[in-house]
């Protein structure tokens, strides 16, 4: 059965796109078909999936963009039934959209830097997921993801520690800031492809892993 995992995050810079297209670069690539929507209105995910393309990457990967919300739950059911997994990139400024994706999600995932503004950020994203449990009647797990983090720097150990005292759920994994993510990206792919045996693309390997285990999990609790 199809898995859906919306990513979403309401400031910029934060990794939504760059966490979303590695991720589906990684899967597709472990033979899995990935679909990806788009309802972000600033459209970074479609430009740099339509570069890729062109370049010959990002086979086995299906790409659509809705802007228009009403229309949101619609497509994504039609794109999950063509893939897989479904990841949904939105904007998590654009609450309507966010309850949509949110609603019919299996997991979201929350990007933020190790900085307050992202975290409150987060915070307030995570708070709309909350929202879309209420309206639905059911759980839907969220993990926020460490993005751009810089290994060994007291700002990220501090950061890791208050979010662990306030049991805020978090992925162990971390998206280092690296290198070859702009790159990468520059050249239409992922680290993925780029250098498939650097460190950023073990960051995306453990991360994936660990979004597995989660629908895993989850597959288990329906089950029992």
């Amino acid at each position: 059965m199809v898995k859906i995992v919306t990513i979403s995050s309401s400031k910029g810079g934060a990794g939504k796109t760059t966490t979303t297209i590695s991720l589906a670069d990684y899967w597709s690539k472990q033979g899995l078909r990935v679909g990806l929507l788009d309802t972000d209105p600033n459209k970074s995910l479609s430009r740099w999936f339509e570069k890729g393309a062109e370049k010959g990457y990002f086979e086995g990967i299906t790409l659509v963009h809705e802007v228009q919300d009403k229309k949101i739950i619609e497509t994504a059911r039609e794109l999950a039934r063509k893939v897989d997994i479904l990841l949904i990139d939105v904007a998590g400024i654009a609450s309507t959209a966010l309850l949509k994706a949110a609603g019919i999600a299996d997991l979201v995932i929350i990007p933020a830097q190790p900085n307050e503004d992202d975290f409150l950020e987060a915070i307030n994203t995570r708070g709309i997921v909350k929202e879309a449990m209420e309206l639905i009647g059911r759980n839907i797990p969220t993990r926020t993801v460490i993005t751009r983090g810089r290994q060994g720097t007291m700002v990220l150990k501090h950061v890791l520690k208050q979010l662990e005292k306030i049991n805020f759920p978090m992925f162990e994994s971390v998206i280092y800031d690296r290198t070859a993510y702009p790159q990468a990206r520059f050249n239409g792919t992922t680290p993925v492809s780029y250098e498939p045996s650097g460190a950023a693309a073990d960051d995306i390997r453990r991360l994936a892993d660990e979004i597995t285990d989660q629908l895993e999990q989850q597959k288990e609790l329906k089950a029992a």
